[in-house]
């Protein structure tokens, strides 16, 4: 498979293109002025003993501005996938949130990676995440940190995404993205910027559809965005932030292996007969405001609330979610040196609460019945404290080491229809400390290598602490444990320009080899009916990203990705599974691209990504096949006096293959593959206007 997925690329190469190349905020071209906000650290990736990328906006430029996967591909380690095409996401980094897809697991939320849009949480204090506010219209860039993330971020094992939204300076202008494609595909955004003296304000709004190409995949998003970044004298930075998202969508359900072969198209009969879909309906207002306390000292302090109401039909029943997410934080940090060298400290706390209300109904032809069968309470508060200390030791070695202390805690109430007294109840609390170690070396300038040795932690999420139906008295499960690991990495990173006629120009990269140990790994029982630990679990794996600018106005970006995650100790009451593969993670990911621009706005790239075959069940008798895709797409921008105007048209899936691009872990029934979406083709019609 790798041999053909080489194969086909080198025969793209031919007639392909580079658009990243050209990214002025790309990773490539100017690391040493990247600040990575996203770790909390502030620093540039080269000081940083972790994996990190970056991904500027003009390197996702030429997708459908859909969903998140399609700004994920270049990055190593992350398995970033459509369920049918639409905004439904599959995504894991380094195996961490496979388990989150199922018959019974939430759709269109991840698990065991923090998300941040502007630094403030779309993860809830119970570790989901979704995406209902993540814009890739409104994305100015996209932080990925691959490492473990839970010294400094607490319930985020498989690490960190932080997506950047609006202008922190610039020019006042106004734009519109018009995209139309296959299967109904539309979505049209509008971003204005304009400077307010010592402030600037930004703005994106947007609206999308998408009627699917399987049966029962529709959905509608309409989507908002806005900052206010104002400078505050000279030391101090405020950033006003406010969002909101109604987003709804169908679920289509899995399919057998019969049904997958025969006719891919079709829905899950039982999803579609009971309407199955979601109707997410979110706010979001937040604050950040950096001060410096003279050239040693800096104070971070973030406050946010996200109201949510959710509305779904789901496993027979119509449920009706009202809930607010509400949280802050702060971070000190202190440097020997204004220029940050020398001994530096940061320390912080955080904290998260979610409450609300959950009143289920019977599903009446898919709409919501008129009987109450249930009415109760779910909250969940997460507390953490952390610390962090660097030294350098000498002018390139730097050590690192650090800790944080999380408390997890659960809240269960459950009322008797009708009245308002409490009749059951129950709270569930998980404490971890985890420490981490690393160490820097910078080699040259721009070259530099490292070791890391970090601890992780993943709690369950909220439907992850139902109890099985065994336990008649009990309705948070006493038997799951927070996940538990440990990291091992060894990394490698750096850039450099050539000088000279060469094929070669200028090269980035990054490498990363790493071991993770596992301990009480949450595995999904009945198709996600219940949740339980597994005893041990390991992961070995090599990451390898790149990015060359060549002769003749191309360039090449690559991202492989080999892993084998095994179970060591690991039995129930269906069999010893020690030594099995654990589901849902594939072997091997490589993603490429080609990419070629002869002069300024005029571009086309071609690309192709390749998924190793992997397992959907502990006892490895489920296959979920590999499969390699092509992609193309090509681009003019002209402009005139004040007026930028760009075309842009892309067909993805071109050789139309028939692909699963997610599977149900460990299915209750036959049903576990989800298609992936056929070939398909878009155009985009772009206008900027600088008054």
């Amino acid at each position: 498979m790798i041999r053909r997925f080489l194969t086909l690329l080198s025969l793209a190469g031919a007639v392909s293109a580079a658009h990243a190349a050209s990214s002025p905020d790309s990773l490539r071209y100017r690391l040493p002025e990247i600040s990575v906000t996203g770790t909390r650290l502030g620093e540039d990736p080269l000081g940083l003993p972790m994996a990190v990328t970056v991904a500027g906006a003009r390197s996702f430029a030429n997708s459908r501005h859909f969903a998140l996967d399609e700004a994920l591909g270049m990055v190593p380690g992350v398995q970033a996938q459509s369920r049918a095409g639409g905004g439904d996401l599959r995504l894991t980094i380094r195996g961490f949130g496979a388990r989150a897809s199922g018959d019974k697991s939430n759709s269109s939320t991840i698990r065991g990676i923090k998300v941040l849009v502007d630094g403030i949480p779309e993860t809830d204090p119970d570790g989901r995440s979704a995406l209902d506010l993540v814009d890739l219209a409104a994305a100015s860039r996209i932080e990925v940190v691959r490492s473990n993330a839970s010294t400094l971020f607490g319930n985020a094992s498989g690490g960190l995404i932080n997506i950047e939204t609006g202008a922190r300076n610039g020019p006042a202008s106004v734009s519109s993205d018009n995209i139309v494609g296959a299967f109904g595909f539309r979505k049209n955004s509008v971003t204005g910027i304009l400077p307010l003296g010592s402030a600037w304000f930004s703005a994106t709004a947007s609206n999308s559809r998408f009627d699917g190409w399987r049966d029962h995949t529709r959905s509608r998003t309409t989507q908002f965005s806005s900052v206010l970044t104002a400078q505050l004298g000279e030391s101090s930075v405020l950033r006003l932030l406010a969002g909101a998202s109604s987003n709804k969508f169908q679920i289509p359900g899995a399919l057998t292996q019969q049904q997958f072969d025969s006719a891919a198209t079709q829905a899950n009969a039982m999803y579609k007969s009971r309407d199955e879909r979601r109707y997410n309906r979110v706010g979001r207002l937040g604050l950040n405001l950096v001060t410096d306390f003279g050239p040693h000292s800096t104070l971070e302090a973030t406050a946010y609330v996200t109201p949510k109401v959710l509305q779904r039909s789901e496993r027979g029943t119509y449920r009706d979610f009202n809930r607010y997410h509400v949280g802050g934080g702060m971070v000190y940090r202190w440097r020997a040196n204004p220029d940050g060298t020398g001994p530096r400290f940061t320390a912080g706390l955080d904290e998260a609460y979610l409450d609300g209300s959950i009143l289920f109904y019977n599903l009446a032809d898919g709409q919501r019945g008129d009987s109450l069968r249930t009415n109760k309470r779910e909250g969940a508060d997460a507390l953490g404290v952390f610390a962090q200390a660097q030294v350098d030791l000498t002018d390139r070695l730097q050590l690192t080491a650090g800790g944080r202390f999380d408390r997890q805690r659960y809240i269960y109430e459950e009322f008797a229809a009708g009245r308002l007294a409490a009749t059951v109840g129950q709270k569930l609390n998980l404490d971890r400390v985890t420490p981490k170690f690393a160490a820097l070396y910078r080699v040259t300038p721009t070259h530099s290598v490292y070791f890391t040795l970090g601890g992780g932690i993943e709690a369950p999420a909220f439907n992850e602490v139902d109890p099985p139906d065994t336990l008649k008295d009990a309705y948070l499960n006493p038997f799951l444990k927070p996940m538990t690991s440990l990291t091992v990495e060894l990394g490698a990173k750096g850039y450099r320009a050539l000088e000279g006629e060469g094929l070669l120009r200028r090269v980035s990269y990054n490498a990363a080899a790493y071991r993770i140990g596992i301990r009480d790994e949450i595995v999904p029982y009945n198709g996600g009916g219940y949740f339980f630990s597994a005893g041990r679990s390991r992961r070995y794996g090599f990451e390898l990203g790149g990015e060359a600018g060549l002769a003749n106005s191309l360039a090449l970006s690559l991202a492989f990705t080999w892993m084998d995650a095994k179970y060591q100790e690991y039995s129930n009451e269906l069999g010893d599974f020690s030594g099995n593969k654990v589901p849902g993670i594939a072997n091997t990911m490589l993603n490429a691209r080609l990419a070629f621009e002869p002069k300024p706005g005029c571009m086309a790239e071609i690309g192709a990504q390749h998924l190793g075959s992997y397992f959907a069940n502990d006892a490895n008798t489920l296959s979920v096949p590999s499969y390699v895709l092509l992609n193309a797409a090509a681009g003019y921008r002209v402009e005139a006096g004040k007026l930028q105007v760009q075309a842009r048209a892309g067909v993805n899936n071109l050789a139309d293959r028939k692909y699963a691009a997610s599977a149900f872990i460990n299915p209750a029934t036959a049903a576990f593959l989800e298609p992936g979406l056929k070939r398909n083709a878009f155009v985009s019609l772009g206008v900027k206007l600088l008054p």
